[in-house]
């Protein structure tokens, strides 16, 4: 049995108890409104339906209480009373991607759970996951080793410029085996690595040259603003009970790029910028969340039904050829970001849309409206779209999904829906040789708004 609970923040009610006979599938979910106004979206999944001992939410926040005194009694446990495998984790700080012909290192840390009293070394693997890649990265060390008393140990990876690449290559970053003690467990997580071809800027359209040039002459040059522009990025995300590799949050400063031309909604009147690759600086963040809230999600989309009946999220992978293994891709892109013409030197920039609340598609959410282009979710979207593979709608409608709007800006950021302290107002200005923007992000098993904030630097 797997019971999982979380506020709903928008002001929409939410579905009443339901289950999928066809599929044999044993779920309940339902909505409660509790005192602060806020909405309580539960599942209860992996349980006969007429056997469900929960039948109100009063029991329902009894056993809560019970869970959360659980996991309290557990949180303090002392690391050196610890005594099982030892596991190895393998990540990064900064945005786990690799320009193919760029000087700047991946910098990784390779973690343990509890030190040693002496030290130990780890010979660190490269592994290609794109078939036909090799030898387009160094590991500097290739050995690296965590002193005496240490649990971690820093390294990094360079890119070998051995050419263009033409396509995205997915690597992953791990160690090689044997490994070095005995009470050592498997390696928990790997370091997920793309190596990118060269970003190269668009061609613009004689219009949209015109429309530049006029831009210009009422004071706002965007002309410098087309192109391959450096970002950097801020990211705190806040802890999230609801997802084990998010238990203690995480906080991310790095680096990247941004492919930025002129949007072909872009008038006279009206100046239009579009991001076309790597929006924001975040395509790699963001998926790297959807992975967290689907196929690396392991108490909640690998859990064991029972006999007789069916996990909806794995049986979904299954009939698609999705693992965490499978090679996949994902891209973003933004357009409508609106830019005022300067006042003092200052513009404007406004960079929110809206899109239909997912539990209620009459209700719009207001968010940054990314467009998201994931291959697995492209397969199961065309099974949907079919019409003809019933199993597909039925897993989906429980909630087996892999549209990243599911998952991805849950709740609208325009208003203090959380009331978690990290609410900020969201702002885009755009002065002299910088562009910044800051905004709030959730997600779909969040504990609290994200905080993001992004600034674009033109050289001097």
């Amino acid at each position: 049995m797997v019971i999982r609970c979380q506020p709903r923040l928008s002001r929409t009610t939410i579905v009443g108890r339901y289950r999928f006979q066809q599929a044999n599938i044993g779920i309940t979910r339902w909505s409660n409104k509790m005192k602060d106004g806020r909405y309580w979206l539960c599942e209860v999944i992996g349980i006969n339906y007429k056997s469900l001992v929960m039948s109100t939410m009063g029991k329902l926040q009894i056993m809560l209480l019970f869970l959360v005194a659980v996991f309290s009694g557990c949180s303090e446990t002392d690391e050196r009373a610890y005594v099982g495998k030892n596991s190895i984790y393998i990540r990064t700080e900064g945005n786990p991607v690799i320009l193919a012909m760029d000087d700047e290192p991946l910098k990784a840390t390779l973690m343990l759970i509890r030190a040693y009293d002496k030290d130990v070394s780890f010979e660190i693997d490269v592994k290609y996951l794109t078939e036909g890649a090799e030898d387009l990265v160094t590991v500097n060390p290739a050995i690296v080793t965590i002193p005496a008393g240490e649990k971690s140990v820093d390294f990094e990876i360079i890119s070998n410029k051995k050419g263009v690449v033409a396509d995205k290559v997915q690597l992953e970053i791990g160690v090689k085996y044997p490994l070095p003690e005995a009470d050592m467990g498997r390696v928990e997580e790997v370091l997920r690595v793309v190596v990118k071809p060269y970003m190269e800027a668009e061609d613009l359209t004689e219009e949209q040259q015109a429309l530049l040039e006029g831009y210009k002459a009422k004071g706002l040059d965007l002309s410098k603003w087309i192109g391959v522009i450096p970002v950097k990025v801020s990211v705190e995300v806040p802890p999230t009970d609801g997802l084990e590799s998010l238990i203690n949050g995480m906080k991310k400063v790095y680096t990247g790029k941004t492919v930025i031309t002129l949007s072909e909604d872009a008038t006279a009147e009206q100046p239009i910028l579009k991001m076309t690759n790597n929006p924001m600086g975040l395509t790699e963040f963001m998926y790297d969340m959807l992975r967290k809230e689907t196929v690396e999600n392991d108490m909640f989309w690998y859990y064991d039904p029972g006999e007789g009946e069916i996990n909806p999220y794995m049986a979904m992978m299954e009939l698609i050829g999705l693992s965490k293994t499978s090679l996949e891709t994902f891209e973003m892109t933004l357009d409508n970001i609106r830019v005022d013409f300067s006042n003092n030197g200052v513009s404007n920039v406004e960079f929110l849309g809206e899109r239909p609340d997912i539990w209620d598609e009459t209700e719009l959410v207001t968010v940054v409206p990314f467009a998201y282009n994931y291959s697995a979710w492209n397969r199961l979207k065309e099974l949907l779209d079919a019409g003809d593979n019933e199993l597909a709608q039925e897993y989906v409608d429980y909630g087996a999904t892999l549209d990243p709007t599911h998952y991805l800006f849950y709740s609208g950021i325009d208003e203090d829906y959380w009331e978690d302290g990290n609410w900020m107002e969201p702002q885009g200005v755009l002065t002299g040789n910088k562009l910044t923007f800051q905004f709030n992000f959730d997600h779909y098993s969040a504990g609290g708004y994200s905080i993001i904030r992004v600034e674009y630097t033109l050289s001097e």
